[in-house]
């Protein structure tokens, strides 16, 4: 499979080592728009790397999967060009950075021939297996879910190329909500299988204080958010996203998933990284699971992804499950900044269905 890199702006330098490590992939060149506010992030990554910098219609025209990767406010627009020229879809998280984005990329996905997804980490080994686990039905039915996404740091240049791509809305839009809340947003809807009728949230940031010192104060966006949610069937979720001076665990970012069943729970643990089970009848199993959560995701969103196209699967990740996720994080913002008032996510008429078996 040939892989255009479309804007190599945000995640593009570790993305481009991975995929060339991978087998049957070929990353065939980096491209951006003339308009493009960072076209030099673009050819400085060409040069690093040693791949073609090239015209983005011709790049498209040439590859079999675009991957976006330029900042956040221009996910959609890069992907929507790609998927009508044709090519299958990769976007960098988030996908889009409201519904009416997300909207545009679900109807694109509608009229192209091409596969739509997003970089996700649902294929990390340890949600993997919690999901079986509540497939079988070990632990019951679902009742609640907890859901933890904390960063250390990083935006000084260790994981994040430029703290405005995290910090400035007008590139990002958002703050850590929108940076990381996709994440426990669409691993929730993955475990339950359900929608999220309400959101509640509180945050840091305006008008309130940073909890944290950095560039989140200055660019008035949170640094921290929790998150309560009202899901189908009367399951309830929290989640918390931050982004912490020091780290909680040994990885970049720390997380973890708690599902609470009626006979039982399950605790996904990727720091540890394992999972653990325990029953009604006070019986509990752990298991070590894996290496590096991210990594392992991240090549499976590029080898799956890959297979699905030789196959014609759906992808784990579809359309409707980048909106159903947006539109929790954009409810979020909203009750964030109304101090907490409930707050419906936005709808669509369903397409793809929210769970691949």
């Amino acid at each position: 499979m040939r892989i255009l890199i479309a804007s190599g702006v945000r995640h593009a330098r570790d993305y481009v080592p991975l995929l060339r490590s991978l087998p049957g992939i070929e990353v065939i060149g980096c491209a951006d728009t003339a308009d493009s506010p960072f076209a030099e992030d673009s050819a400085a990554l060409a040069r690093t790397t040693g791949i073609p910098l090239v015209d983005l219609d011709q790049g498209l025209a040439s590859c079999d999967i675009a991957l976006v990767c330029s900042e956040p406010t221009r996910h959609v627009d890069l992907a929507v060009r790609a998927l009508e020229a044709g090519c299958h879809v990769i976007v960098d998280k988030p996908a889009a950075t409201d519904t009416l984005g997300a909207q545009r990329l679900w109807d694109a996905a509608d009229r192209s021939p091409g596969l739509l997804t997003a970089v996700h980490r649902l294929y990390s080994p340890q949600i993997a297996r919690a999901r079986r686990i509540v497939d079988s039905g070990a632990i019951g039915l679902p009742l609640a879910v907890d859901a933890e996404w904390l960063a250390a740091g990083g935006l000084e240049g260790a994981t994040v190329e430029r703290p405005e791509l995290v910090c400035d809305p007008g590139l990002s839009g958002g703050g850590e909500l929108m940076n990381f809340g996709w994440y426990p947003a669409l691993a929730i809807r993955h475990l339950t299988g359900l929608e999220v009728e309400e959101v509640v949230a509180f945050s840091s940031g305006a008008p309130r204080a940073p909890l944290f010192d950095g560039p989140h104060g200055a660019y008035g966006v949170e640094d921290a958010a929790v998150l309560s949610l009202r899901l189908g069937n009367a399951v309830v979720a929290t989640a918390t996203v931050a982004r912490t001076p020091a780290g909680v665990g040994p990885a970049p970012v720390s997380s973890s998933l708690r599902v609470l069943g009626s006979h039982g729970h399950v605790l996904a643990d990727e720091d540890a990284p394992s999972v653990a089970v325990r029953g009604a009848d006070g019986g509990s199993r752990s298991r070590q699971i894996g290496g590096p959560a991210g990594v392992t995701a991240l090549r499976l969103v590029f080898t799956e992804f890959c297979e699905d196209i030789r196959h014609g699967r759906t992808p784990l990740v579809t359309a409707a499950d980048i909106h159903a996720a947006v539109a929790v994080v954009e409810a979020a913002l909203s009750s964030a900044r109304e101090d907490g008032a409930p707050v419906a996510p936005a709808v669509r008429a369903a397409g793809a269905g929210a769970r691949r078996g």
